[in-house]
């Protein structure tokens, strides 16, 4: 068996499984020995390196079977008291641990052997690694459920055939009745053969109205057994979360626990997969900025050590995830400050704004209290990723502070495959809007639209809303009479809520979102299409990118939330990469202009400055390590010049080290990304954030 075979690659793959299994048991397993040996923990820690160890034996991996043995030996040692359970130990088998998740991570399909592994690995990154999740187990019982309803399938198949047979048979009968009528003089006869082909049509229209029944239960039996198939407990991406907060206190030398509530609550494999780093960026946030030093803590009267909880709940077919800690919470004084100094609105405008519309600005790209941006929970971006990617699952997210802590609140639904959607027609094309966002359905009179600085307004209950035609939104023409009552979307997100006018509404139905592929990935205010029942092809709009498309011109705490759409004639942003490897510039250039873009290129920092001074640009990509001037002195010489001081700089570089991300954030880049970890789909998020 070569490494190239398809056998091996599959084996390949169930070995990486099993490692990650294994690599969780001994992270848990050494959090509870840290706090104390307890009766069997060194048994089950022994049999996890064993089965490790075997396994990678089996495969061939020598490098981790000897790390495996290595821990095993260690393990045995404890256990037969030659050894003593100590911090340097558990250190080691920590560090031990890591190397073999890197290990692990580092096969990939081709290779026979895991990469080296550096000799020193961070504890918390092993405990971060984005694993995609790609394979489910299932029980056994959910699996013959499923083969029994598709056994039942292909019977009701045989009768939906039968019945065209026979549907066959009396459409020639019917193509033979001129024929045999012809010349008939008994009515009765007559009468006799019209009845006779009658009773034979209903026949086959009761036996097809029973298959279409058997059929549609059938079918929703499968559909409704596949999506289950899907759900997976949010303790499948919660396994890493105690070891990253224990590595993160030692290393701010704080003392903390996390703990889950409704760690079963089930959500679908893509959801889980894309809530992983919200949930870790909230964490990590709340161990930097929420919880106090154990000292600080206990001068308060709280326990010495901190606590963080995620729980997760089903609530009317969503599923509500908190995030909270018993820190300190959000600091009223701070956040004003900022905003102020930011120019977000003035001291006087902001004393009179609620605490949820103050603590709605932590979610500002680039908005932050801290005094310094650290590794822990800034490294240039902010809370207004986690959002970005929450609203990406068509979710939301809400916060609450009080002196007992901060509490994040994020609304999701449990699966992206399918979503109740209200049908509405728009510029003669059929639209569907998922119903989780949609408040009600209205009739607008037009001569009730208002205006207020210039922008259109509509009063709901009191309270003046921004209105819009969604056919403006969507670039189409408006084929409906602006006159009368016109029909209208009262949608509302965490973004706010606003009234779009369409042309007609067409009803609710369920639907199946389907990809569009790579070449939508940009176009972020469709969410997928879908057929709908009669056949047509209709797109589904997300509300948050609906929303996020207009422009607030009134701010919190104001008489109105007015907005107003953006011109369809927009010129491009335009985007300067410097960069001296022209593989870096072009990959960049392509994946901008990719995303309408307008991309100018640089080769060094001196470069840029002249580029910099013939044409005026929205955002600045550049490298660090580049001849004549470095992207560090680019960077802190334009934040100096009055004149592009307030372009936003995003470092994308091969330098790593936490003292390199420093300087950069130092120097005033916004954002700073790894060339090792780059992600074209990350960098476009960061690009379009700042932009």
């Amino acid at each position: 068996m070569k490494a190239g075979d398809q056998e091996y690659q599959h084996l390949l793959q169930i070995f990486r499984e099993e490692c990650r299994e294994h690599v969780t048991k001994l992270n848990e397993g050494l959090l509870t020995l840290e706090q104390g040996p307890q009766d069997g923990l060194l048994d089950a820690l022994l049999r996890a390196a064993h089965s490790l160890k075997g396994a990678s034996r089996m495969m061939g991996l020598k490098e981790i079977e000897t790390m495996a043995h290595q821990m095993e030996s260690l393990f045995g040692e404890l256990k037969r008291g030659e050894k003593e359970t100590d911090g340097p130990i558990i250190e080691r088998l920590y560090r031990a641990v890591d190397e073999v998740a890197t290990a692990v991570e580092a096969l990939e399909g081709t290779e026979t052997k895991a990469k080296s592994v550096p000799q020193t690995v961070k504890p918390h990154q092993a405990s971060q690694a984005e694993e995609t999740l790609t394979t489910i187990r299932v029980e056994i019982e959910n699996l013959d459920t499923l083969v029994n309803l598709a056994g039942e399938l292909l019977v009701t198949k045989i009768g939906a055939f039968e019945n065209l047979r026979r549907l066959e048979e009396l459409l020639d009968a019917l193509k033979e009745w001129p024929r045999k009528v012809e010349g008939e003089i008994h009515p009765a006869r007559i009468r006799e053969k019209i009845e006779s082909l009658s009773s034979e049509i209903q026949t086959v229209f009761r036996q097809s109205t029973e298959n279409t029944f058997q059929l549609e239960r059938l079918v929703n039996g499968v559909h409704d057994g596949l999506q289950e198939l899907r759900l997976l407990p949010l303790s499948t991406i919660l396994g890493p979360f105690p070891r990253m907060v224990r590595d993160l206190c030692r290393e701010l030398e704080k003392k903390a626990e996390i703990v889950f509530q409704g760690a079963s609550t089930r959500l679908d494999k893509k959801v889980l997969e894309e809530l992983r780093e919200p949930l870790i960026h909230l964490v990590r946030n709340a161990l930097d900025h929420g919880i106090e030093a154990a000292d600080d803590r206990a001068n308060k009267g709280k326990p010495r050590q901190g606590k963080i909880e995620i729980a997760a709940r089903q609530e009317k077919g969503r599923v509500i995830v908190t995030v909270s800690d018993d820190g300190g919470g959000l600091k009223r004084e701070a956040i004003v400050h900022v905003a102020a100094n930011k120019g977000l609105a003035s001291l006087e405008e902001l004393a009179n704004w609620p605490d949820e519309a103050i603590w709605e600005l932590i979610f500002r790209p680039g908005f932050t209290t801290a005094s310094s941006v650290t590794e822990i929970s800034g490294r240039g971006v902010g809370l207004d990723a986690v959002v970005a990617r929450v609203e990406d699952l068509e979710g939301s997210i809400q916060v609450h502070s009080s002196a007992e802590g901060l509490t994040f609140t994020l609304s999701l639904p449990i699966t992206l495959s399918t979503a109740h959607t209200l049908l509405f027609q728009c510029g003669g094309e059929v639209f569907c809007l998922p119903t989780d966002a949609l408040e009600k359905t209205l009739l607008v009179p037009a001569v009730e639209i208002t205006t207020v600085e210039g922008k259109n307004v509509f009063v709901v209950d009191g309270e003046p809303l921004a209105f819009a035609w969604m056919a403006d939104l969507l670039g189409l023409p408006r084929t409906a009479e602006q006159n009368g009552s016109l029909p209208a979307l009262l949608i509302s997100t965490s973004r706010g809520r606003v009234v779009l006018a369409v042309e007609a509404l067409l009803g609710e139905e369920e639907v199946v979102l389907k990809g569009l592929g790579k070449l939508f990935d940009t176009v972020r205010i469709v969410l997928g299409g879908t057929i709908l029942g009669n056949g047509q092809i209709a797109l589904i709009l997300s509300a948050h990118e609906l929303i996020r498309s207009l422009s607030h011109q009134a701010r919190p705490g104001s008489a109105a939330s007015v907005v107003v759409r953006p011109q369809p004639t927009a010129e491009k942003k335009r985007i300067l990469v410097v960069d001296d490897s022209i593989t870096s510039r072009t990959l960049e250039k392509d994946i901008l202009e990719a995303a309408s873009f307008d991309v100018t290129t640089a080769v060094d920092g001196e470069e840029a400055l002249v580029k910099l001074y013939e044409k005026k640009f929205d955002l600045v990509v550049s490298d660090v390590q580049m001849p004549r001037m470095d992207g560090i002195t680019f960077t802190s010489t334009i934040k100096r010049i009055d004149r592009f001081k307030e372009i936003p700089v995003v470092l994308v570089t091969a330098l790593q080290s936490d003292g390199d991300k420093r300087r950069g954030l130092e120097a005033g880049a916004d954002a700073y990304i790894t060339k090792a970890a780059f992600d074209h789909r990350r960098f476009l998020e960061i690009v379009q954030r700042f932009a």
